[in-house]
């Protein structure tokens, strides 16, 4: 079996997963990193810890990485682009 590179998560990361929580919600949040990678439900705030090869089977995109999350608007204010991407759908 050829094994892969792991796929680079970070705190912050806005991900979507395959299939949906009960709650309705696939955007998810990445908030703590080690043998279990944490992850919060952008629709209803659950908080799951999931082993690193089962986020990355259920992964279907990485929708924010963590350094693109935080913009910085014209009058230095900053603007995280989390909301915009649940506004836009999933």
């Amino acid at each position: 079996m050829v094994k892969s590179e792991p796929i680079p998560f970070a705190v912050g990361d806005v991900v979507r997963l395959k299939k949906p929580h009960p709650c309705g919600g696939y955007i998810w949040t990445v908030v703590r990193l080690g043998a279990d990678i944490g992850i919060t439900c952008q629709a209803c705030g659950r908080r799951v810890l999931l082993p690193r090869r089962e986020l990355e089977r259920r992964l279907k995109q990485i929708v924010v990485h963590a350094s693109d999350s935080v913009l910085t608007s014209d009058d230095g204010v900053s603007v995280s682009r989390i909301s915009a991407v649940d506004e836009a759908g999933s």
